[in-house]
């Protein structure tokens, strides 16, 4: 008696967890979407895109989940719609028992704003993806001179992550200028000098050194003593008044 209970007991849970993965994964035809949730996944928090934008994207794309059923809403369609967007990297749309739409968005991080000579003008990031300018601005070291995207992707990304994500470069660094593949040259916040860098080959030994001339020599002599400061050579800072 006792199995044949115990048999019962686990045809009925068995049968309640189908149930509720069916329910889940195929909503019933009477459960409506009761509202529509945006969250942003921003390890770096900023207003490069904000919850407005994407609702602003499911509003020019006609898409209105309020008061329709849970079954008639295509979860991948607008996942598709919104990493239209240049600056979405991921999105991921799911409803809840109770109705509500959430969808979560990754925005792009982009790390440098490019202003070529050739008149280029784009946002690149970390993995080089560029994206446009023209609706969204970000507080970004600007990089200018001449520069193509192979350039930018291959010589400017590696030193403009390490500015971005150093606190003190990030905020000492304001403008990275290309001359030429052997002579990029970095504009600073604070002081009047210009920083050489001769083809950046060893970057962060550079701003090692650099770091260190601004510690412990121009508390000394003064920030605007030099007009510039040359780290070209290896092992060396020169002033240059």
């Amino acid at each position: 008696m006792k199995t044949a209970i115990k048999i019962l007991l686990l045809i009925g849970v068995i049968g309640y967890i189908v149930f509720a993965i069916t329910q889940l994964a195929h909503p019933t035809e009477d459960v409506t979407c009761e509202a529509v949730t945006v969250s942003i996944n921003d390890s770096v928090p900023s207003d490069f895109i904000t919850e407005n934008d994407v609702y602003n994207i499911l509003y020019k794309h006609k898409i209105h989940a309020e008061g329709k059923k849970l079954s008639e809403i295509d979860l991948p369609m607008i996942d598709s719609i919104i990493m239209e967007s240049p600056y979405i990297d991921q999105a991921r749309s799911y409803y809840t028992g109770s109705g509500t739409l959430c969808i979560q968005v990754t925005p792009q991080h982009p790390i440098l704003h490019v202003m070529a000579q050739n008149g280029e003008d784009y946002y690149l990031d970390s993995k080089g993806v560029t994206m446009p300018v023209d609706t969204v601005k970000a507080d970004l070291c600007v990089a200018t001179g001449t520069i193509s995207k192979d350039f930018a992707r291959k010589r400017l990304i590696p030193l403009a992550q390490y500015i971005y994500e150093n606190n003190f470069w990030n905020r000492q660094i304001e403008q990275i200028h290309v001359a030429s593949p052997y002579d990029i040259k970095m504009i600073p916040r604070v002081g009047n000098h210009v920083i050489l860098l001769g083809d950046a080959h060893n970057y962060p030994d550079q701003l090692q050194r650099l770091l260190l001339f601004y510690r412990k020599g121009l508390p000394v002599v003064g920030w605007n003593k030099y007009k510039a400061i040359n780290l070209a050579f290896d092992g060396q800072i020169v002033g240059i008044k």
